[in-house]
């Protein structure tokens, strides 16, 4: 199983990935370094976007129209977003601030639903903290 996130905060990243890790078990979690380079290519089992305004919706829109399987968690400090969250068929919308139960249970009942969520492949070369 994959995972991505994206976030400019590095605390809320080792927390979204601790959480993803301590449910999924063997889980390859990613964050996007934000670098304008983002990772369409690639259909991932769960996408995290924690950012605010226009960029968080822009990825949030691509992702899932682009890949209908991807489950997309939204986390924003925008109430005015969660009708486009509806509208669109996103998983969950989490509005900031959000305390970490919250999140928690987001991801427990994410998990299985992810159709890869029995697999997993060891490749060393994959780089758990970044994708590149």
């Amino acid at each position: 199983m994959e995972a991505l996130v994206y976030t400019k905060d590095d605390s809320e990243y080792e927390k979204i990935r601790t959480m993803l890790e301590a449910e999924a078990g063997l889980i390859d979690v990613y964050r996007d370094p934000l670098n304008g380079h983002n990772y369409f290519s690639h259909e991932y089992d769960i996408v995290v976007v924690a950012l605010n305004g226009a960029r968080g919706m822009e990825l949030v829109l691509e992702y899932s129209r682009r890949f209908d399987m991807t489950l997309v968690v939204w986390i924003t400090d925008d109430p005015y977003f969660a009708g486009t969250a509806i509208r669109e068929h996103i998983y969950d919308f989490i509005e900031r601030p959000y305390d970490d139960e919250k999140l928690r249970e987001t991801i427990h009942s994410v998990i299985p639903r992810c159709p890869n969520r029995y697999k997993w492949v060891f490749d060393p070369s994959k780089d758990k903290r970044e994708r590149r």
